[in-house]
């Protein structure tokens, strides 16, 4: 299993998915704002969805 230091610039790291969970909290961010929000998000669950299927294989 790879190291958490091992950043394959696919994912979203733990600082800016809470920076985009911020932005996406803040009812003054702007429209496009928020939507780069949600797209750090988005990567940020698809490796998380990774690696609960990569710990089911073991």
């Amino acid at each position: 299993m790879p190291n958490s230091n091992d950043h394959d610039g696919k994912h979203s790291s733990k600082k800016m998915t809470a920076l985009a969970s911020k932005v996406l909290h803040d009812k003054e961010a702007e429209k496009n704002t928020k939507s780069l929000a949600g797209s750090v998000l988005s990567q940020a669950e698809s490796h998380h969805d990774e690696q609960d299927a990569d710990s089911k294989k073991n």
